[in-house]
């Protein structure tokens, strides 16, 4: 019960950081030339500080022995949820434009902007290591295999093949192989490098909640409507998701704080990348506009629940 309790606070707490987010954007403080400053400072400046930072002050050489596990884990269970989105989708006979969107939204979750925030408040900074192995993984996805359905959905043209190199040039997979490498290696942090990277891994979490606060209101509360493919959507991502995570990280004994995280991961709502790349490429925007908002909201709901049984 005093878990639960703990669950309920921290998910208030996230739920609060969002709600400043769309409380200043809609009396005009946080428009969006402030979104995108705020974006692209999260990803470029603060992201890879965290990654820096959280790895030299949570991971140890003994944690790195375990870290093709927990790799492994969202490897194979995200490729089983495109897997089965795609069959999903094809027995439901879904129009182009929303196939792609679909499966993409059901596959990968918004693991910085809400589940790094959730994840801190739920286990502290211990935390950190585990969630940006999963990032990593989810990354790749997201940029490679999610953007290539929509994009398809959308009838645009092909990816380049140059998007694998631009995911691994990414501020924030740079900052992840630079942490990993310095715990490798057992290579200090000069101290004022350290102190800088603690400042701004102190407020990666409220700036991304406050971006989070934004895109809900872009959105808007009124678009909200529940329609078949957004409730099997939802069953993904708060159903299946977190189940083949949980059953993964039990089957090859991965330790509790570390299976807690990724399975916190797996049942995050919806990447808002989906929505963007609606838009941009053509696909059924509103489809994942209404599916990112929701899926958002539900998860203030629906995490306290999951730490029930974690």
């Amino acid at each position: 019960m005093a878990e639960f309790l703990h669950s309920v606070e921290a998910v208030a707490i996230v739920l609060l950081l969002t709600a400043t987010g769309y409380v200043c954007a809609q009396i005009g403080w946080l428009t969006a030339d402030v979104k995108r400053f705020l974006n692209k400072f999260t990803i470029a400046v603060a992201m890879p500080c965290t990654c820096v930072y959280g790895f030299k002050a949570n991971l140890s050489r003994e944690l790195i022995s375990q870290a093709h596990l927990l790799l492994l884990i969202p490897l194979v269970c995200t490729a089983l949820s495109y897997a089965l989105a795609m069959l999903v989708g094809r027995l439901l006979h879904m129009p182009r434009k929303r196939f792609g969107v679909f499966v993409m939204m059901c596959s990968v979750s918004n693991s910085i902007f809400i589940g790094y925030a959730m994840c801190r408040e739920l286990f502290g900074d211990a935390c950190t290591p585990y969630v940006m192995l999963f990032y990593m993984i989810n990354t790749v996805y997201t940029q490679v295999v999610g953007l290539a359905f929509v994009r398809w959905s959308g009838e645009a043209e092909p990816l380049s093949a140059s998007m694998a190199l631009r995911i691994l040039r990414s501020p924030p997979i740079i900052g992840i192989v630079v942490g990993y490498a310095l715990v490798l290696l057992d290579l200090p942090l000069p101290a004022l490098v350290n102190s800088y990277c603690r400042y701004m891994n102190n407020i990666v979490s409220p700036l991304a909640l406050f971006l989070t606060g934004r895109i809900i209101y872009e959105i808007g509360l009124k678009n909200l409507r529940l329609d078949r493919d957004t409730v099997i959507m939802l069953l993904f991502r708060f159903g299946f998701a977190p189940l083949s995570s949980y059953a993964a990280c039990t089957m090859l004994g991965v330790p509790e704080l570390a299976r807690s995280v990724l399975v916190i991961e797996a049942a995050m709502p919806v990447v808002t990348l989906s929505v963007v790349a609606s838009s941009e490429y053509g696909a059924d925007e509103a489809f994942a506009a209404q599916g990112a908002a929701i899926s958002t909201l539900l998860s203030f709901l629906v995490i306290p629940l999951l730490m029930l049984f974690l």
